[in-house]
């Protein structure tokens, strides 16, 4: 692999992309002839075929589709990493970041010390808000809010969609002297709820169990952050996302006693304002948020 041609790659990428060698030879001002030539030279140098021909265009081949997806999250990888360092001896300033206590504690404490330790020229300042309102704040640069998207005077993106599913301790199988593997046995514990119960009742009608009544233990919670918090302590079984409790999840801290999940209508989303985008920092701060969800800056606009 000394002599894999590392130039070239960037010319893989645009053909698998588009499936097409004119197109990538459009996007790349190369011929199409020099598209060519190029791509045969590095099968040649791995020593199997990328492509085939099919119609006026090419697909890729099994082996070309793996290589293809390693080389574009490589390239994205590179990308991202010279914008950051093209921005880092920048003053980065000040940023408001707004966002509801569920996901500060859920989410943004288990994550933001990457990015702070990154970017010590960038100043962050927290501020919890109620959901309701965080599109509507003039004084915060980024909002994180659960929602259905569509902020006519915002830049928007989505950062993940949502669905719930219970979320326990393992002290809490300690406490009722039993692990829970069946909705039935949620009749012995407490269900946290962060609403008047509906999530439950549409979870258990997923699940088979159509009668709430015999359900009567229960704790509610002004937001779901304290119930997951609860659920932590082992006081009971909440309703969660991966986005608030797979952290949690994956230290073994929570556990998913259930596999069936249901769609909580709505997502996480990341807004700022226009004027708020041409500021270093905050560009910073998003490339960052949308990379941790796995979503390309480049293609929410973010130069």
């Amino acid at each position: 692999m000394r002599n894999l041609p590392l130039g070239v790659l960037r010319t893989f990428e645009a053909a698998a992309r588009h499936e097409s060698l004119t197109r990538a030879a459009g996007e790349l001002a190369l011929t199409d002839s020099a598209v060519s030539h190029q791509l045969r030279r590095l099968e040649e140098v791995l020593g199997y075929p990328l492509f085939h021909k099919a119609g006026r265009g090419v697909v890729l081949t099994d082996a070309g589709r793996v290589f293809a997806k390693t080389v574009s999250a490589a390239l994205q990888d590179i990308t991202n990493t010279a914008l950051r360092l093209s921005e880092a001896d920048q003053d980065g300033g000040r940023i408001g970041i707004a966002c509801p206590p569920m996901f500060a504690s859920g989410w943004l404490a288990k994550n933001l010390a990457d990015f702070c330790q990154d970017h010590l020229a960038v100043e962050c300042h927290i501020k919890l808000t109620e959901n309701h309102r965080i599109h509507e704040l003039v004084d915060a640069d980024i909002g994180i809010v659960f929602g259905a998207g569509g902020w006519d005077d915002k830049w928007s993106a989505q950062l993940a969609h949502v669905s719930i599913m219970p979320v326990c301790s393992p002290t809490l199988f300690q406490r009722i002297g039993r692990r829970i593997t069946s909705p039935l046995e949620l009749r012995s514990a407490i269900l946290l709820h962060w609403d008047d119960g509906a999530e439950w009742r549409r979870w258990l009608s997923e699940a088979g169990e159509r009668d709430f009544g015999p359900y009567s233990s229960h704790l509610y919670c002004s937001d779901l952050g304290m119930a997951i918090d609860l659920a932590i302590n082992g006081t009971g079984v909440a309703l969660a996302s991966d986005t608030l409790s797979g952290a949690d999840v994956r230290s073994g801290t929570l556990l998913r006693p259930f596999s069936t999940a249901i769609d909580a209508f709505g997502g996480w989303y990341v807004v700022s304002t226009h004027a708020g985008l041409q500021r270093s920092g905050v560009r910073l701060f998003l490339r960052w948020l949308l990379a941790r969800f796995g979503k390309d800056a480049a293609a929410w606009q973010i130069g």
